[in-house]
């Protein structure tokens, strides 16, 4: 009788166990009746619906009941996803309500994931505060969560004595819904912010397998697909139309430095040029290009236009490519890596593909990338990177190419024609030979008694701050008096870092920034409708903003934003201890970018440094960065990352040409040009530079 009751128990526990672990379910219902967005849930359509909860916490006591329930109800119709979720509270005035900007995250706030094909890898997420701000996250391979995606849907929060209610109304566009499935992956989540206690709808025992944990939505049946554009097909030029002027009259409204480089007249004009010539049906690819161009007229290297996910993954995996690694420059175009059977052209120079220079054709792709200012150096950087996609659009690749090369160590031009490999071809050959690894991110060495200190980026603030203490310790306690700062292809990162390098350069208190800009009138109410920029970001700025003596809109108010922005009427101290007081020169390229040349422009400001190399790729006034919008273009779909803040840093009477990087002292041709790519040119004259100037002092 003992052994039947053992197995009666073991068998009772498993039931159990199991029984947790069944997949949760929700079923949903359509609606054809209006629902309106005011967080009250009035509408009788809500009574179709069952509440769920039963949620469980997975922060602070992972498994435990959570301290308040959370329930939730779900709708659609033909074009939307209605969402209404209940967050109870026992203390509905510790709710903790704060206004951010949109993707802050900030306070108390409820959340509900989507995986609308239901591969159970990746999904969308959608995020309300308690204060009624916006967040939404793209969910890659379960625990990669992109925030550079922003679609256009609606959400209101109200208050009560229960706690808060968040109403949602997501469109089923913004799902990317191109199969009809008969359930999606489902999770909702919600956080108490002053009790740092976090809780979702099902039991999540691993990140790493996120969205594979989710429950199921069931009951969407009959919805649209949605469209997907194939390179051949054409949108409507109203549609087009549409899309563009929406995106200029967002920029007149919102972005700070649309005539920062440029005349009103001159971005007006090209706009208005642009637009009346949007008559005929144009493909994505197109319009991409008229936008790329529209935005490249702008000067600023921090903003950008993709292609929709769906489009850029299957149009890059079907793109033929050059079987080379290419460095692309002001003087010409050349091979640094060779995947083809002809060794001959390694490190050869192009002279032309398909009968087309060069340099015609580096023109027209520089036509499509935007850079800060009337810089070019970082257009040449930016082009390197995928150099055959930027070629597809201004010329097309087909199944071989004719190109011109000038052969390494020779002086005459030959040419080949070069058989072209898919992006999986050219990957399996790099993974065979081996792709050349880029260096550490940060890295200290001595050359010829010469400190040479290499910084990739600006990131990883502990880590760098660690690496620049080590660093200057070595320096001082090893009595080197000269130091190379390799900042080339550093292309930015966090300002603070780049301060606290600079503090050991320096013997004088020093300011960084002038002031932070934005386009918002202070108090000013700004309605979703006016603009593609999220208005909760726009009333945020409105909200910390005055205007100074010369009228501009300054944010003054900046402890909303502490640790996200320094305060630019501080001085900053410089070190005392293992403070580096020898000489000092900078490497820099066009991809020296953004903090990289703030940083390069406060040397060059206190002649702190000797600069080698080639413009930078950053402006030498500061840039536009800090907090962006991702804006999605309605009927396109193709995405525009805006960058809000205008960081106008602190020159003094410093002189300089406007709307170009930082110049180097001495300018070094790029090594491929004398086609040696084992001799690093610059870095082999900044080093013989130090040696004279060292005997020159004794």
């Amino acid at each position: 009788m003992k052994k039947i009751s053992t197995i009666s128990l073991l068998l009772s526990l498993l039931f159990h166990t199991l029984s947790a672990q069944e997949t949760k379910r929700y079923k949903t219902n359509e609606t054809t009746a209006t629902i309106t967005i005011d967080g009250k849930l009035q509408e009788k359509s809500w009574e179709a619906v069952q509440w769920a909860g039963d949620f469980i916490q997975t922060q602070p006591n992972k498994g435990e009941k959570p301290t308040y329930a959370t329930q939730f109800k779900i709708l659609f119709d033909q074009h939307y996803l209605f969402v209404a979720i209940r967050a109870f509270d026992a203390q509905p005035d510790s709710i903790v309500m704060e206004e951010k900007p949109r993707d802050f995250f900030a306070g108390d706030y409820v959340e509900i994931n989507i995986d609308s094909d239901f591969d159970k890898k990746d999904a969308f997420s959608f995020t309300i505060t308690a204060a009624g701000i916006r967040g939404d996250e793209y969910i890659q391979t379960s625990n990669n969560w992109l925030n550079d995606w922003s679609p256009d849907w609606t959400a209101k929060t109200t208050r009560d004595e229960q706690g808060w209610i968040a109403e949602l109304k997501i469109p089923l566009s913004a799902l990317a819904v191109y199969t009809k499935q008969t359930q999606w992956g489902l999770q909702v989540n919600r956080r108490i912010a002053r009790l740092d206690e976090n809780s979702s709808w099902t039991k999540v025992t691993d990140d790493a397998q996120w969205v594979a944990s989710f429950g199921l939505l069931q009951g969407i049946t009959g919805i649209p697909v949605a469209k997907r554009f194939l390179p051949t097909d054409k949108i409507d030029a109203k549609l087009l139309q549409n899309d563009f002027s929406g995106l200029h009259r967002s920029l007149q409204s919102s972005y700070p430095s649309l005539y920062r480089y440029r005349s009103e007249s001159f971005i007006n004009h090209h706009y208005q040029q642009t637009l009346e010539a949007l008559t005929q049906p144009i493909t994505l690819l197109d319009f991409y290009k008229i936008v790329a161009s529209y935005l490249s007229k702008i000067g600023d290297g921090h903003m950008k236009v993709k292609l929709p996910a769906y489009f850029a993954s299957t149009y890059n995996a079907d793109l033929k490519r050059l079987p080379f690694q290419l460095k692309t420059t002001t003087h010409g175009v050349f091979v640094t890596e060779n995947y083809s059977a002809d060794t001959l052209l390694n490190d050869a120079q192009l002279v032309s593909i398909n009968g087309q220079a060069i340099q015609k054709i580096l023109h027209d792709i520089a036509e499509l990338i935007p850079a800060d200012g009337h810089n070019l150096t970082g257009k040449y950087h930016q082009m390197a990177a995928d150099f055959d996609f930027y070629y597809s659009l201004v010329d097309g690749l087909e199944e071989s190419t004719q190109i011109d090369f000038i052969l390494k160590g020779q002086q005459k031009v030959i040419s080949a024609n070069i058989p072209l490999l898919t992006t999986t071809a050219l990957e399996q050959i790099k993974a065979t030979r081996g792709t050349p690894q880029r260096g550490k991110p940060f890295d200290y060495k001595l050359k010829n008694n010469i400190g040479v200190m290499t910084l990739r980026t600006f990131n990883y603030p502990k880590a760098f701050q660690k690496f620049v203490d080590e660093s200057f310790q070595q320096l001082v306690t090893s009595k080197i008096d000269k130091l190379i700062l390799d900042l080339r292809g550093n292309g930015g990162g966090e300002e603070v870092n780049a301060i606290y390098l600079y503090t050991y350069l320096t013997t004088k208190p020093f300011k960084y920034y002038d002031r932070y800009e934005v386009n918002v009138a202070p108090h000013k109410k700004v309605e979703q409708a006016s603009t593609l920029v999220s208005y909760e970001t726009l009333n945020f700025f409105a909200s910390i903003v005055s205007l100074d003596s010369a009228g501009r809109r300054i944010i003054t108010d900046l402890a909303p934003l502490k640790g996200n922005l320094l305060d630019p009427t501080t001085w900053q101290q410089p070190k005392v201890e293992n403070n580096f007081t020898g000489k000092v020169v900078v490497l820099i390229d066009g991809g020296s970018f953004s903090a990289t040349s703030e940083i390069c422009a406060i040397m060059k400001r206190d002649k702190r440094a000797t600069f080698v190399g080639t413009e930078t790729g950053g402006t030498f006034d500061g840039n536009t960065s800090g907090i962006y919008d991702h804006v999605t273009l309605p009927h396109s779909k193709l995405q525009v990352k805006i960058p809000l803040i205008k960081y106008v840093s602190a020159l003094g009477t410093t002189e300089y040409w406007y709307g170009r990087g930082i110049m180097p002292d001495y300018p070094i041709i790029d090594q491929a040009l004398h086609q040696s790519s084992d001799k690093d040119r610059v870095m082999d004259f900044a080093i013989m530079y130090l040696q004279e100037a060292g005997q020159a002092s004794r």
